[in-house]
């Protein structure tokens, strides 16, 4: 019976029309005349809204995730982040996909990752190379996104009207107008902290303080430089560098030279943001090019960690914190300033100092150690709407508590959703203002998203 392919190709078509009382949610790139194509995704109708034959390639497109290099889909997630002003549709993938490298779990993390750091819809790009036979792509991926789609979708709905917060690396408007494509040198802070549970948020007006390196400050206007100064900083020794060959060294009330890596550790000073790890001894494997010395000239700095030689002799400033006349307050790391690598003091320190330059307004904070993602959502009043979490380790990730800043008044329980199970009602506790939640354990290379109600 010839009729039959052509009504799956006509079904397929159909698609946008049968879902018209909203944009599309997930659109999958294709050919709308493939009667193989229209035949695979005739056993999973609820998968997409629309089939869309290729057109122009759009201005943004994110790779396809690589069970080789996964957290690659974090980056590629921070990158739709820095661009969301542009583009709400994250397209992934440009047209391949590969059985020896993408999993269907990976498409569906990233799929979450893109909504929670700002996209509205989802298109998926991975037909058109045919290096899989239709079959196969609705065997593999049709039926794992048919699976997660309520999820994705209870998700992005609950989050209209929000946008990710945190610390925004910095990234000049005349750099952007330039350059739409954002340089993933000014993303480098923002890929090393964000698996550490430090909330970052670029392209975002929710944010509560900076994220600097020297890429963040090269196209920065005087202007500009005053409106970050004004805020809360978080830096390491090439932004302040970059700032003190600028004749800015007076303004961040700081100075800085490189030095020498070799034979020096660092030490955690007894300041009180380093309770319960005060002497506690950092040893990065930190090149010349990521060491400096720091020197504050404001007499009311705070220094939590300085060099110690070979021979016990303790040197200049490695990490300090300032607080400025304007009001801003700066946070400089000077000894392998922000790397994917940290032990567990020197991420507590990170993250601590970031809540600090924050003015305890970031909205989540990780209490334990963890490697994960976590993506707050906030409202344009301040309101927490949302947290969403990335277990980004291949290990089990253990019961983990965050503190939260925005919940309403009178909140007793957060629901936790995921992919697989039913939601979970959460007691919570209040610590002043903070509200204080305990995870389940999260899967390797598993997310969930806590649900507030306002």
């Amino acid at each position: 019976m010839k009729f039959f392919p052509v009504f799956l190709a006509l079904l397929v078509s159909a698609l946008p029309f049968l879902r018209a009382a909203e944009a599309p949610f997930m659109t999958l790139i294709g050919d709308p005349a493939d009667t193989a194509l229209a035949a695979a995704l005739a056993r999973y109708p609820s998968c997409f809204d629309a089939v869309t034959a290729p057109a122009a390639e759009p201005p943004f497109i994110f790779a396809f995730p690589d069970g080789n290099q996964p957290r690659r889909m974090v980056s590629e997630a921070l990158r739709f982040a820095a661009s969301s002003a542009q583009t709400t549709v994250a397209r992934i993938g440009d047209g391949a996909a590969f059985a020896s490298s993408a999993t269907a779990h990976g498409l569906c993390v990233q799929s979450f990752l893109m909504l929670a750091y700002g996209a509205d819809a989802v298109e998926f790009d991975f037909l058109r190379n045919a290096h899989e036979t239709a079959d196969r792509f609705a065997s593999v991926y049709f039926s794992e996104l048919t699976f997660w789609r309520p999820f994705l979708q209870a998700y992005a709905r609950h989050n209209r009207e929000t946008r990710p917060g945190g610390l925004l690396p910095f990234h000049a408007q005349s750099a952007a107008a330039r350059k739409p494509r954002t340089p993933p040198a000014t993303l480098h802070a923002a890929d090393a902290l964000a698996p550490l549970g430090l909330p970052v948020c670029p392209g975002s007006p929710h944010l509560a303080g900076y994220l600097l390196t020297a890429a963040n400050v090269s196209d920065m206007s005087d202007v500009e430089l005053q409106r970050v100064l004004s805020g809360g900083v978080l830096l390491d020794g090439t932004a302040v560098a970059a700032l003190q060959a600028r004749g800015a060294g007076a303004r961040i009330q700081m100075g800085t030279r490189s030095c020498n890596a070799q034979q020096l550790v660092e030490e955690f000073t007894d300041d009180e943001l380093n309770v319960n790890r005060v002497g506690y001894v950092w040893r990065p494997q930190a090149s010349a090019e990521n060491t400096f010395a720091l020197f504050p000239s404001n007499d009311a700095a705070r220094v939590i960690g300085r060099y110690r030689d070979a021979q016990g002799q303790v040197l200049e400033a490695a990490s300090v914190l300032i607080e400025l006349p304007t009001g801003g307050r700066l946070a400089a790391f000077g000894f392998d300033g922000f790397s994917t690598y940290a032990s567990e003091a020197r991420r507590r320190q990170l993250l601590l100092a970031a809540d600090w330059v924050a003015q305890n307004r970031l909205p989540v904070f990780v209490e334990n150690a963890a490697q994960a993602v976590v993506i707050p959502r906030v409202s344009m009043a301040g309101d927490l709407r949302s947290v969403a979490l990335v277990n980004t380790a291949i290990d089990t990730q253990p019961p983990t508590t965050l503190r939260l800043r925005g919940c309403p008044t009178g909140i007793t329980h957060i629901e936790w959703l995921t992919p697989r199970e039913k939601p979970l009602s959460l007691t919570v506790r209040r610590e002043g203002q903070d509200v204080l939640i305990t995870l389940p354990a999260v899967a390797p290379w598993q997310v969930g998203w806590l649900r507030v109600e306002n």
